[in-house]
């Protein structure tokens, strides 16, 4: 897993905690003390531990869960501590090391290999191509996306809108169809900037 998806799995992760603490807090009306609000995210976090799903953060959230058993403990505090971290990195992300991140995850998690386009080399089945001379027209120096990323692939078992799915769910860029020719399966797709107060395209 990449650090792109493991700062979101994290940040995911501590959103749900506080929005479950504040939440939990709302709905009474008297003032709920710090060892309350500790017992309260430990339950919210403990059963995550054995979660599969979050094996990767798993010890992240064991230590924010025993916080609370600490003398002067906060898991409150410490979640904020956390997400201001998480928000920090995210800031910090640049267009191209979400590209690497994407295409990492696609070949690690989903078997999608990667190349860049060569007119001299024929082009294989579920492999997902990338031109060399467009990149450099998507990113400024300081590796920022300018304009959207080209890929282009040809499916043998696969689909586009499984391809899509994929993309956007890591939550790294925004990904559409900008053709695709039924007939052999072949599809350009086209991946937008996420910008970090709210999402839309070029």
């Amino acid at each position: 897993m990449s650090k792109a998806q493991y700062y979101q799995q994290l940040s995911s992760v501590i959103d749900n905690a506080l929005l479950h603490l504040y939440c939990q807090i709302a709905i009474t009306e008297r003032f709920v003390p710090i060892a309350q609000r500790n017992t309260i995210l430990s339950r919210f976090l403990k059963p995550k531990i054995k979660n599969a799903h979050y094996k990767i953060i798993k010890g992240d959230i064991k230590r924010m869960a025993l916080i609370g058993q600490r003398p002067g403990g906060n898991i409150e505090a410490k979640l904020n501590e956390l997400r201001k971290m998480t928000m920090e990195y995210k800031d910090k992300m640049n267009g191209a090391q979400h590209l690497y991140d994407l295409l990492n995850h696609l070949f690690d998690d989903h078997g999608f290999d990667s190349r860049l386009f060569d007119n001299d080399k024929p082009t294989e089945k579920e492999v997902i191509y990338i031109r060399e001379d467009h990149l450099e027209n998507c990113f400024e120096l300081d590796g920022q996306q300018i304009a959207p990323i080209s890929l282009c692939i040809q499916f043998k078992k696969n689909t586009p809108d499984m391809l899509l799915a994929l993309i956007n769910n890591t939550s790294l860029f925004i990904a559409e169809v900008k053709e695709y020719n039924a007939d052999n399966q072949q599809a350009h797709i086209l991946l937008h900037p996420i910008n970090k107060n709210n999402t839309h395209r070029l």
